[in-house]
């Protein structure tokens, strides 16, 4: 299906000789289409690809138009997952990335995922304390709680950390989103 205010743009295509962004106006957005589960790249219709030559991408000259675009295709083709750049293609992350509302929670800044991690690390971490009393009371002479209970420090520090990460990239992105369209204006 083509896109009713966009174009459909081929990134291997051998008669053009300049880059496949060469193109594009600077207010220009970019849309990528991929399969949520494997990250194939496909049409906007969850199509894969025959070759690596054949792959395109969408170009719309507005990031609403795109977002439209991307939010109605995924509730027909549910399990594409359609990632949206500024004209520097994907030189950036992007400023959106559109799946099917059943698939949201799969997104890494999901809420709903960021929370279930902040509680399994805090109980990683509240279940290493009483492994180590048990291995203190027992004069240290038990080697499998600190063992254990070191590990689940470990796994509970590397949770928290991944939320820090999420945390600091979603902000960026929603900064750079905010960038984008404060410099395009309305």
């Amino acid at each position: 299906m083509l896109p009713e205010h966009g174009r459909v743009v081929r990134i291997d295509d051998p008669s053009r000789h300049e880059p496949w962004t060469a193109g594009l106006k600077a207010t220009d957005v970019v849309v990528f289409s991929t399969l949520d589960d494997t990250g194939v790249p496909c049409d906007a219709d969850g199509q894969p690809f025959a070759s690596t030559t054949d792959v395109t991408c969408l170009v719309f000259d507005h990031l609403d138009d795109a977002r439209s675009f991307c939010e109605a295709r995924v509730k027909t083709a549910t399990v594409v997952r359609f990632e949206i750049f500024d004209s520097a293609g994907r030189l950036n992350p992007p400023l959106l990335v559109i799946v099917h509302p059943e698939r949201a929670r799969t997104l890494a800044g999901d809420r709903r995922s960021v929370r279930t991690r902040r509680l399994i690390a805090i109980a990683l971490i509240g279940g290493a304390l009483p492994l180590f009393w048990l291995d203190y009371q027992r004069d240290g002479l038990l080697i499998l709680p600190t063992v254990l209970g070191i590990n689940m420090l470990i796994i509970g520090a590397r949770l928290l950390f991944m939320n820090l990460i999420v945390r600091d990239t979603e902000s960026a992105r929603e900064e750079r989103l905010a960038q984008y369209r404060t410099s395009r204006g309305p």
